[in-house]
């Protein structure tokens, strides 16, 4: 063997991961679990710590999971990962009923990460970057991602793990200043009230809930606000027997009173059976994407309109703990909820005049509080979001809104649509963005199923065609390596100067220009020169390519051709005429200097 010869590696391929949330985690996860050829993950997350995201940020006890334990593990296939990671790690008294804290399912994705990074094989690799993904541009094989720190990546795939933007703030509290707080998670949401003050929290749902829970850990005495369009608050969970489905994705109606009908009357038909609504509700819950995607707009539009409402506080149910409190808060008089819009807010030396306008009646409802709190959840329409990645998206027609301003367009396999209809290779999603395409998609089960279809979409389509063997020196005299085509069974070679990085490549392949070009631009190489040893269309064409894409007008040389005798050497420049009295010196190493060149576009013969 070549003593000179040190290492022989596999080229990893690049994937970043957008967001280092839940969602992305667990396609991080996954991809570590799962891949079994040389892979670089870049996760990218602007906070320090990654796998909490904001559901699972929260240092609060008192915010629970909304899911019992048994229904929340990491991966489909093992249904009690989550128990079993509890059960080891000091929550032996946790059933699969427990709702446990959220701070607490942040330290397991954070722990089911880290284990999945340390049991996977020794060439996948997971890099942690602390930065924000504020644009992507996309190329022929390979997308470009840029930071906010003045960093770019050059990766194969992107994953848009992006989670929950906050709501857009309403009209009428845009004039306030220090009494609104547009995040209901942010330190001082709730921070430095006196018993006596009243606060209001815009929207009834689980953020609401949360909001309320921590007031009443603090021992808040004062008066709780409510107030949303419907005014509807969430329904808790209560122990439930399986329920056997009753809808046929295949035969169900295709209209939302349709849908509405058959359900009704299988809750009735339950409650003579000794079931409870809950279970019934459950039940659709495997095939509501079908069911949804089944339905036309016009019926979707419907159902947004006129049941959404009343299906969200069925569907997303909070622990009996929390309910227990919501509802001695109410019977107290000590929390309220009405049904109605924001009018007006008038802020005066210790606090805001707020008029609501109430459903139904239209009377006018005044409210004087010291604090608004925004509850409203997450804003899914990526038309009105102030994002520069989602800005950088629009511009470039990468993405495709949805047409029911829930999110944007995708395939079934989460790869994006872009504003002409086109399904990306490159770019995919997951999570809140699918909104619109799926209807359910933003709670454990359906995300972690998606993060585990999406891994495995990523990894069969990531089977190289091509691979590169890395030969390490032990003096630094050339780097050198040999890129392979299986398609085409031809060989590639990279040989570059690595203390004034340029390089030459030798025979390139059309097929494969963008991929040679990636290996450069990894490796932080300049293109000087590309050699033919041998006249072929695709070499040539294949060097043309390169000149086009690096916008070169010279420096690239065609083939070369030597005789016996050094004198005989004779030289064809693809695109350019050499100078008469070019020669190649017969030394190991190859020299040629771009003034050896005229910049012409002729291609001279023998």
């Amino acid at each position: 063997m070549n003593n000179n010869i040190l290492n022989l590696t596999v080229s990893p391929v690049a994937i970043a991961i957008i967001g280092g949330g839940f969602s992305g985690s667990l396609v991080a996860a996954n991809l570590l679990r799962n891949a079994t050829i040389p892979l670089s993950i870049k996760l990218i997350e602007r906070n320090s710590e990654v796998g909490r995201g904001v559901a699972y940020g929260t240092p609060v006890d008192c915010h629970l999971l909304n899911v019992p334990a048994g229904k929340m593990s990491a991966y489909g296939d093992e249904p009690n990962h989550f128990l079993n990671w509890l059960h080891r790690n000091g929550y032996e008294q946790v059933t699969p009923s427990t709702f446990v804290p959220r701070r607490v399912y942040g330290d397991y994705v954070q722990a089911t990460l880290k284990a999945a990074q340390l049991n996977a094989a020794a060439n996948v690799q997971l890099e942690k970057i602390v930065d924000e993904a504020i644009a992507i541009e996309t190329k022929p094989n390979s997308t470009i991602i840029y930071l906010s720190g003045g960093q770019y990546l050059d990766v194969q795939k992107a994953v848009l793990a992006l989670g929950n933007f906050p709501a857009i703030l309403p009209a009428p509290l845009a004039v306030l200043d220090n009494r609104y707080v547009k995040d209901a998670w942010s330190a001082d949401a709730i921070a430095d009230l006196n018993p006596e003050d009243a606060i209001l929290l815009v929207g009834t749902g689980l953020t609401m809930a949360d909001a309320v829970v921590a007031l009443h850990q603090q021992g808040f005495q004062g008066q709780i606000h409510t107030v949303s369009r419907h005014g509807l608050m969430p329904c808790s969970h209560k122990s439930t027997t399986p329920y056997p489905a009753f809808i046929d994705g295949e035969t169900a109606p295709k209209t939302a009173r349709g849908l509405l009908h058959i359900v009704r009357q299988e809750l009735r038909e339950a409650l003579t059976q000794g079931h409870g609504w809950r279970a019934v509700i459950d039940a659709i819950r495997p095939i509501i994407p079908q069911l949804w995607q089944a339905m036309p707009l016009p019926e979707q539009k419907r159902f947004l309109r006129h049941v959404k409402a009343y299906w969200e506080v069925h569907r997303h149910r909070i622990a009996e703990g929390i309910a227990e409190i919501l509802d001695a808060a109410m019977e107290s008089g000590q929390l309220s909820h009405y049904a109605g819009r924001i009018q007006s807010c008038q802020e005066f030396e210790n606090g805001v005049n707020v008029k609501i306008c109430e459903r139904g009646t239209h009377e006018d409802i005044v409210l004087q509080v010291k604090r608004i709190v925004n509850c409203t959840g997450a804003n899914c329409d990526y038309r009105r979001l102030q994002h520069p990645l989602v800005a950088s998206l629009q511009e470039q027609r990468l993405i495709r809104p949805n047409r029911l301003s829930m999110g944007i367009d995708t395939a079934s396999n989460g790869a994006l649509i872009d504003a002409d209809g086109n399904t990306s290779q490159m770019l995919y999603t997951l999570g809140t963005p699918r909104k619109g395409n799926l209807w359910e998609t933003t709670a454990v089960p359906e995300i972690r199923s998606q993060a585990a279809n999406l891994a495995q979409e990523l990894l069969k389509s990531l089977n190289p065609k091509s691979y590169a063997t890395t030969f390490l020196l032990r003096k630094p005299v050339m780097l050198f390596r040999q890129l392979f085509d299986k398609e085409s069974s031809t060989y590639t070679y990279l040989i570059a100067d690595p203390e004034s990085k340029t390089a030459v490549l030798v025979d390139p392949v059309l097929e494969q220009v963008e991929r040679d070009l990636q290996v450069l631009r990894q490796l932080g190489l300049t293109l000087r020169y590309c050699l033919e040893t041998h006249i072929h269309a695709d070499h040539i064409t294949g060097t043309d390519s390169a000149l086009l894409l690096l916008r070169k007008n010279k420096i690239f040389v065609g083939w070369v051709e030597r005789s016996e005798t050094q004198q005989n050497q004779r030289l064809l420049v693809l695109g350019f005429v050499p100078q008469p009295n070019l020669r190649l010196n017969s030394s190991k190493s190859l020299k040629i200097r771009v003034d050896d060149f005229y910049p012409t576009r002729v291609i001279k013969e023998r």
